[in-house]
């Protein structure tokens, strides 16, 4: 016989954080010229009316970015006001972008070189390690430029390596004052084979593009940051966990400078001098930026945002079809590098 008391619950937390970059409005049409009265009616003719605005966005706002569990978001909203009747509205969203000059990144044109090795158990008895390094030439890239991968993985245990492979991975950390939350996703991937026992495998030459990406870090935002890392991960057949052989890379919208001279034409570039001293700081990012835009570049949606709805406060009226930020994307294939050297043989 039993008598028990027992109670059960799941308590489901919600976390939130929010921050404004700005909020500007201004009136586009009041009340009716020479009128006293703000209710005064205003008679306008049937026809098309166009009433030019601007807006400053401050130098400080991040860019756009739409996430799992958040966003940075801006847009422009116009409303008509009618006494005892409902209000029409009308919503744009728009796409800033914040540069992110590489030139100014200390670490950006720096190579980076990471190496790890693995002990596998083989039949209650330990073998050799698995050995695996990750070269690159520089951290730093952008949009449209070609990554080439050098790798080398030796394989000096008792066991078959299944698959190699290496990864850019995106990491988006979501802060709220109590708790944190990150989600990474693959952006790119290149692949080997298997590996047998006593063999190793070098990756020369291997290279892949970088897709339409929001910049790194997500400077000016305080709730939100974005990290990129190039991973090289090595897979054994068995019960063992994977190898992963990490590098983090920086993904900006400015090149760096060593890039742009070698693709601009000497007519194209810009004084690269430091301008002049403002609030205390030197600013050279203008420069290399004003240069980069003589660099053939579109603006592509990228693949790792979310599509963008509607806000909690949209009426029916303001309702928008889906949006996806779109990034500065270059295209270096399209344009001749002065380093190249054309080769010809004899015949």
């Amino acid at each position: 016989m039993r008598g028990p008391g027992e109670i059960r619950f799941k308590e489901i937390r919600h976390h939130s954080a929010t921050e404004e970059y700005f909020d500007i409005s201004k009136s586009l049409l009041s009340h009716a010229p020479g009128s006293i009265h703000h209710d005064e009616k205003r008679m306008m003719e049937a026809g098309q009316y166009t009433y030019p605005f601007q807006f400053h966005v401050p130098a400080i706002c991040p860019t756009s970015f739409e996430g799992q569990y958040g966003y940075v978001r801006y847009w422009v909203k116009v409303t008509i006001e009618r006494p005892w009747k409902k209000d029409i509205s009308a919503k744009k969203i728009f796409t800033v972008i914040s540069p992110l000059d590489l030139s100014l990144e200390p670490n950006a044109a720096q190579p980076a070189y990471n190496t790890r090795e693995k002990h596998i158990c083989c039949m209650c008895c330990m073998s050799g390690p698995i050995t695996a390094t990750l070269r690159l030439s520089q951290k730093g890239y952008v949009p449209g430029e070609t990554v080439t991968v050098s790798a080398e993985v030796n394989n000096s245990s008792r066991r078959k390596v299944d698959s190699i492979s290496v990864e850019l991975l995106m990491t988006t950390t979501f802060h709220t004052p109590h708790k944190s939350r990150s989600v990474t996703q693959q952006v790119a991937r290149l692949h080997h084979g298997s590996l047998a026992s006593g063999k190793s495998d070098k990756w020369e030459g291997d290279n892949f593009s970088v897709p339409s990406l929001p910049p790194s870090y997500l400077s000016g935002c305080s709730i939100m940051e974005i990290k990129y890392t190039l991973e090289l991960r090595v897979f054994p057949v068995g019960p063992a966990f994977e190898l992963a052989v990490p590098l983090e890379i920086i993904i900006g919208t400015v090149p760096l400078r060593p890039t742009l001279e070698s693709y601009l034409p000497v007519h194209q570039k810009t004084s690269l001098t430091p301008s002049p001293v403002h609030n205390g700081a030197a600013i050279t990012q203008t420069d290399d930026h004003r240069t980069s835009q003589h660099m053939s570049h579109t603006y592509s949606i990228s693949q790792m945002s979310h599509f963008y709805m509607h806000d909690d406060d949209d009426d029916q009226c303001s309702l928008m079809a889906n949006y996806v930020p779109r990034y500065t994307m270059y295209n270096f294939q399209g344009m001749p590098s002065k380093r190249q050297h054309t080769v010809r043989f004899a015949t």
